[in-house]
């Protein structure tokens, strides 16, 4: 099993967030510690080599494919059919991240660990899929895993890596009435000197994985959107608000809510939402103690691995 090649290729940067590579490289670095060979190529206008190495940059509009992978993972909301369809005949199993049924895929493994991804996008199968659906296969950095937990009276705030609504200002000055330190995270640096002006305030800027778990295990509470963010808070058995910026995000956040990993949601197609940040805010503050989800334990990416790689045998 030794000499299986794993490519996988995603998409980020400026306007896209992180989200696609966060999990993308989660699950590649299970593979590689497994003794395989694995190559990672990712479409962004933004460069993340100071956080993550061996990444090659390409384009999905110049995608080119070169054969000799065993398993080719794809995680895109951009990528056309015709890409899926020219990884799918080149590889012995192909992998499509899903979120929320994007395309009608072609013959390959569909991968979608939403919490009803079974009951809310695949109730009908097709028999030329096979199926890693549900939290059991939700790939956990190791760095979260391994995270010690040490709360204190703070607020962590990540609204995307690249806060793609820019909302990381009006968070904050909604929050100006509730007297406890803010942790923001942000990749913009405009926001950070903005942000700086802001009582009580500490602004994480680009942080490493080891600077970002120690912020949020540390943290009473925390305000996300539905992204893979909201996932590692109820990991490390945080509170959370969800902040859902796009309509795909609207269905994770109703599902988050379902099933105990966030404890209140916001969208921003409401007005008053500033306000509703702020009340909602002060009530999770000032609960004592939450029910959190036991299906996430951190497992995912290896048994997404041990799946695939018992399938290619």
């Amino acid at each position: 099993m030794k000499d299986i090649h794993v490519a996988f290729f995603t998409e980020s940067g400026y306007l896209r967030g992180m989200g696609h590579l966060v999990r993308t490289f989660t699950i590649s670095e299970k593979f590689k510690s497994l003794g395989l060979k694995t190559s990672l190529f990712l479409d962004s206008n933004v460069s993340f080599d100071y956080k993550y190495e061996g990444i090659t940059y390409f384009s999905w509009k110049d995608f080119k494919l070169i054969k000799g992978y065993d398993i080719i993972f794809i995680d895109s909301y951009e990528a056309d059919i015709e890409v899926y369809r020219r990884i799918a005949n080149s590889c012995k199993v192909a992998v499509y991240v899903d979120d929320f049924r994007r395309l009608d895929y072609p013959e390959g493994v569909i991968l979608n660990f939403a919490p009803d991804a079974d009951g809310l996008f695949y109730k009908r199968r097709e028999e030329k899929h096979s199926y890693l659906l549900g939290l059991k296969y939700l790939p956990i950095r190791n760095e979260f895993i391994d995270a010690e937990i040490s709360k204190k009276e703070q607020i962590f705030i990540m609204l995307g890596g690249s806060d793609v609504a820019n909302l990381s200002l009006d968070m904050v000055d909604a929050l100006k009435d509730v007297t406890i330190k803010k942790i923001v995270v942000s990749d913009d640096i405009n926001t950070e000197n903005l942000l700086k002006k802001y009582k009580d305030v500490e602004v994480l800027y680009k942080p490493s994985d080891t600077q970002l778990v120690k912020a949020m295990s540390s943290s009473t509470m925390a305000i996300s959107t539905a992204s893979m963010s909201a996932y590692e808070l109820s990991y490390l058995k945080i509170p959370s608000i969800i902040i859902a910026v796009a309509e795909n995000q609207e269905i994770g956040a109703a599902q988050f809510i379902k099933y105990n990993i966030a404890s209140d949601f916001i969208s921003i197609k409401n007005n008053t939402w500033q306000d509703e940040i702020k009340n909602k805010t002060k009530r999770v503050l000032s609960h004592n103690s939450y029910y959190f989800s036991k299906k996430i334990d951190g497992n995912g990416a290896e048994n997404i691995a041990s799946e695939l790689l018992e399938l290619i045998k």
